[in-house]
């Protein structure tokens, strides 16, 4: 790995029109508006795609907007768009797909994280949670209001960690859990618990699940995975000792040289995750030699240089 590398933080894609998203006259102009469509995304996350790559195949709005159920995402190079939950509608030169798997370009990534995001989260809160009287999406889709008292609540995020977890020799442990076809495998993970640190939940995790000892972490990036509603936090660790599953949680791990990779996944004996995930993003720059090392940020320590405890210490 080279020593000398630096992170980019890219801008985001869309704009979240957050200063007037809620003003029913300005999102009226952007459904009225000749650019604007409307992404429909049925109840097992698949939409329309056109040509190869893929590329979403959106429509344009018609009719009345209801804000109940057709919500804002935001403009992309000032082009509104919407989303809505219903079967997408497959035609000449556009297909159906699981957006889970497709690997669409990065803006439409963008577009479809926020969209599903969007919509899993108004169908999982339909109670307010203090007085729990029903509740009705607001008018620019950030928020859900009660009908009774009046609380406005906000969108939910689960936080998992995911991370390229390397030995001395620079090979990375891939594992496959149970419910997973043999041979599919993918970087570890698991989600932050209450209270928790996400640079503490990474040594839990890949402790709990490999009983490996990290010895030192580096953030890369982050990205959301709304299935349903997770944000993944994406790391590269050095850990050592024996590979020995502790919880159960996977069917097996091992770890890969970048040439064993390679070999195998041409042969069609590993699979890799969705090109739509960080952990496929993760492993393709540790292939590329991209990842950036881990002993050059603070090694386990937090902010103020304190060292983080291991699994089993106060």
């Amino acid at each position: 790995m080279r020593q000398d590398r630096s992170t980019f933080i890219g801008g985001p894609v869309i704009d979240r029109c957050h200063l007037d998203r809620d003003d029913p006259a300005a999102n009226a102009v952007r459904w009225a508006d000749p650019g604007a469509v409307l992404l429909r995304i049925g109840p097992r996350g698949e939409a329309a795609v056109t040509g190869d790559p893929a590329r979403l195949a959106a429509d344009r709005p018609s009719g009345r907007r209801d804000p109940q159920r057709q919500l804002l995402i935001g403009t992309v190079a000032g082009r509104p768009w919407f989303v809505t939950r219903a079967v997408p509608v497959a035609g000449p030169g556009r297909r159906i797909e699981s957006l889970r798997g497709s690997d669409l370009p990065p803006a439409q990534r963008e577009i479809v994280w926020a969209g599903m995001a969007a919509l899993n989260w108004h169908e999982s809160a339909p109670v307010c949670p203090r007085c729990h009287a029903g509740t009705r999406a607001g008018e620019g889709g950030l928020s859900r209001i009660c009908t009774a008292c009046g609380t406005v609540v906000f969108p939910r995020t689960d936080p998992a960690v995911i991370c390229a977890v390397l030995d001395d020799r620079d090979r990375i442990v891939l594992g496959r859990q149970h419910a997973w076809e043999p041979g599919r495998v993918s970087v570890l993970a698991g989600f932050v618990e209450a209270g928790e640190a996400a640079e503490h939940a990474l040594v839990r995790e890949v402790a709990e699940e490999t009983a490996l000892r990290v010895t030192a972490a580096r953030y890369v990036s982050s990205q959301p995975w709304p299935f349903p509603r997770s944000l993944m936090l994406g790391y590269v660790a050095r850990a050592e000792g024996d590979i020995s599953p502790v919880d159960h949680e996977l069917a097996e791990a091992g770890r890969y040289s970048r040439d064993q990779v390679r070999d195998l996944v041409a042969a069609g004996t590993l699979i890799l995750p969705s090109p739509m995930s960080i952990a496929r993003s993760l492993i393709e720059a540790w292939l590329a030699d991209r990842l950036p090392v881990p002993e050059s940020g603070a090694d386990l320590s937090d902010p103020l240089g304190a060292a983080l405890p291991q699994p089993g210490q106060p």
